[in-house]
Parts: structure tokens; sequence; C-alpha cells
């Protein structure tokens, strides 16, 4: 879908579909440095097999590709589905957008790009998605504030975003602010679904940006654990063998299916 490095995406869709489906495009987590779109398959069938087309993108890593390089690839995998999603049952005008970790902060920031011109504009991007096509992000552990995610303490934090960005200590990157979406949210950025575990360090960063949304007027359904000594780490949501994911699992489903259903 892109001229540039592992621009590869892969549809999965339930094989008994009628009528067109709504599309996610999912945006899978490594650090900005590692990872594939093979881990995420059999989440992507999960959603799939619920009534989604699904693509379940790869995209260049870091530090041989460096941002904004993904963003500009998730972007133009956008474009690519607008152009191709219909010959396999999707629906462009319900698109959802998804991924976990440094795959939520992409998704945030792509959903960011498609609904807030001014941030289009500094990235010097043009959006592939109109806002009204725009449906949901789902966004699971994510960050989304680059001014507090150091004092997280997520380990590695700060070898990742050095390598993402190229600079030596990230925050002294000239461009950090875009990857601050809590900072580009608007009352055009689409409704969210949002979780975290209660012993990621990233959980606050979920905690920070779905009030931020709220106070922008965009509805939010989060799946938090706070004070519950579940000892839900990052990523939990894709243990479907325990009850948790299991449950958040079936949250997700249920915002997809409300959201696809909404009349635009």
């Amino acid at each position: 879908y892109h001229a540039s490095d592992n621009a590869f995406l892969d549809f999965y869709y339930p094989k008994d579909a009628t009528g067109p489906l709504p599309v996610i495009l999912w945006i899978h987590g490594g650090g900005f440095i590692g990872g594939s779109k093979d881990s995420r398959q059999d989440y992507g069938m999960t959603l799939a097999n619920a009534g989604y087309l699904v693509a379940n993108i790869d995209y260049a890593l870091a530090p041989t590709q460096l941002y904004p390089g993904p963003v500009i690839q998730a972007n133009e995998a956008l474009s690519f589905l607008n152009g191709t999603a219909a010959q396999y049952g999707g629906d462009m005008e319900r698109i959802f957008i998804g991924g976990d970790s440094a795959g939520a902060q992409i998704a945030s920031q792509l959903a960011a790009l498609q609904s807030n011109p001014a941030l289009a504009e500094t990235m010097d991007l043009a959006p592939a998605v109109t806002a009204e096509q725009l449906r949901g992000a789902l966004l699971f552990c994510g960050l989304y504030d680059m001014a507090t995610v150091r004092e997280s303490g997520f380990p590695n934090i700060d070898f990742f975003l050095n390598a993402y960005t190229g600079a030596e200590s990230f925050e002294t990157f000239g461009s950090i602010h875009e990857l601050s979406t809590i900072q580009h949210v608007t009352s055009a950025y689409p409704d969210v679904f949002i979780s975290a575990g209660d012993a990621d360090p990233l959980e606050p960063q979920s905690v920070a940006l779905a009030g931020s949304l709220r106070l922008k007027g965009v509805d939010v359904t989060e799946v938090f654990f706070r004070g519950t000594d579940k000892n839900l780490k990052h990523e939990y949501q894709y243990a479907l063998d325990t009850n948790d994911g299991q449950e958040t699992l079936q949250k997700t489903l249920e915002f997809l299916l409300e959201e696809s259903q909404v009349q635009k």
C-alpha cells in the first residue's frame, strides 16, 4: 500500500459475511522498533469473525525509519483501503482505527490527523478519510503525552522514543509535540474505546487522554482497573484465555457494534 519498507497488510473477514462490513485498520505495537502484523493475526481474526473487515498492517521500523514514517504509512493504508476495501466487502463509510502500545500512539495520532485540520497542516499531510467516515478509535495501553511519558517509568521508554525520533533525548525533538495526541484532540475526534491494565506503567497516559477527550465532548468508553489489585500488565487485552481479557474483548465488540450502527 506504500512504496517504503514493510508496507504490507493482511485482510481478515468472516467467510459467511453478508452486506458491507465496517472496516478496522489495526496497528501493532513493539516500541516503534519491533513487532509485526503477524503478532496480531489471532486478535484481528477474532474481530473479523464478529463481522468486520480487518486490515492488519505492518510499517517500517525505527531506527531505519524515523518519525513520521509510520504515520505517513498508516495514512497511506487508509487511502489504499478507500480504493480497495469494497472488493473485500468493506464499507469505508464506517471505519475504525485501532492499535496497541506504540501502535495505539500511531493510531491515536492518525485519528487526530483525520479530524484536526491544524495537525494535518502542521504535519503537511492530507487526511486520507473524512471525519465522517471515521466511526471510532480503539486504543490499548498507549502513550499520548510526550511531556509526561518519561515519568511513567515504562521500561526503556527513552530508548524507544529516541530511536523513533532520531534524537539523543526525545524531548528535544523539534516535532515531539505532534506525538502528544492529548494536545490534538478536538470535538471532531471519533468516539473512543480506551483501555489499560492497572499494573501497566502507561495506564496514567490512557486515563489522562480519556479525560481530555471528555472535556472536548468526545464519547469515551473506558476499561480501567484502578484500585482493583488485578495486576493486569501491559497488553493484557490479548490474553484472551483470561476472564479480564475476554470481558474487555466483549466490551470492545459492543463498542464496535454500537458505533457501526449509528446513522451519520
